[in-house]
């Protein structure tokens, strides 16, 4: 009998675990920019689309703000936002077939140097005693164990919660995305952190960069450039913005080794590439030294990838 239960609950537990891990990311699989939800009627779109990519990094970038910028240039666009949590180009390239069949006519991807970071990880001391303590999350205490033991950077690798995506995928069946133009993102204003105070919280691990051409990372983001351009979808490239307590973490040979790398997939793939890592290293802007906030006084963000997209569209 004891068996019997055993063999049970590990079937009963299998078909859950199997049951989340295949509705953690259909919201990513069935995205559709008309979609309101079962309990809306679908919208009409007869502006072509433009999307960004990226993991949280481009969380910041305004879509409204940045359709604003382009229609005073003349330039009439659905801009959509789909940069989602911990995405990496392995994780990204999943969905890249939906993508395109939804015929955006840009992309914009948003790369960042911890997409290409053998290990790296931001860390906050501890002011009492000077220690450091650890800010990631469970999820990453344990990648940085299995970084440690496999010598590489499985951050953004490990999906987030499964409760979090579970929740966002009935939301987005149900009711469609909160912020349309925003859809996997909580878009809530959030308070600007003073930066001077940075550098005396904040410290960064980095062990350098990969720039193997046998890197999953890099593969995974050339096979994205091809397949969108194949597609008649034009590609641009964007390097994620960093506070200068995490470009310094980097130091100069990381950074100047990361822009090596993003020039010579730029060339490799002809997409043009813009540098955006160090623009706003001294500007009080900043949620986090990886995160710009989601914040009025950070528009300059959006209007530097709106001002990229009239150079891009007017060429």
């Amino acid at each position: 009998m004891s068996k019997k239960i055993i063999v049970s609950l590990f079937c009963t537990a299998l078909v859950i675990v199997s049951a989340v891990y295949l509705i953690m990311d259909l919201y990513l699989y069935v995205y559709d920019p008309a979609w309101r939800g079962i309990t809306n009627p679908k919208q009409i779109q007869d502006k072509p689309y433009i999307f960004i990519f990226g993991a949280s990094y481009a969380y910041p970038i305004n879509s409204t703000h940045v359709v604003d910028y382009l229609e005073k240039n003349n330039l009439n666009y659905d801009v959509y936002n789909l940069a989602d949590m911990s995405d990496t180009p392995t994780h990204r390239i999943k969905n890249l077939e939906h993508i395109i069949s939804l015929k955006p006519k840009v992309v914009l991807y948003c790369v960042s140097i911890t997409d290409f970071a053998k290990s790296m990880h931001t860390e906050l001391k501890n002011e009492k005693n000077d220690e450091i303590t650890d800010t990631l999350s469970l999820k990453q205490g344990i990648n940085k164990i299995i970084s440690s033991i496999t010598d590489s950077n499985s951050i953004g690798i490990w999906p987030t919660s499964p409760k979090e995506r579970t929740i966002l995928s009935l939301k987005y069946a149900i009711r469609g995305p909160e912020y349309i133009h925003n859809p996997f993102i909580n878009f809530n204003t959030i308070p600007i952190t003073d930066e001077k105070t940075f550098e005396s919280k904040y410290r960064v691990k980095f062990e350098g960069i990969d720039t193997s051409t046998e890197n999953k990372q890099r593969i995974a983001l050339e096979k994205i450039i091809a397949e969108l351009k194949k597609n008649g979808i034009k590609v641009i490239l964007f390097t994620s913005p960093h506070h200068r307590v995490i470009l310094d973490g980097v130091g100069k040979t990381g950074i100047e080794t990361f822009e090596s790398l993003m020039k010579e997939i730029s060339d490799k793939n002809n997409v043009d590439v813009y540098f955006l890592h160090d623009k706003y290293e001294d500007m009080n802007i900043w949620r986090d030294p990886n995160h710009i906030a989601v914040n009025s006084k950070s528009l300059i963000y959006s209007d530097d990838i709106g001002e990229m997209l009239v150079k891009e569209l007017k060429q």
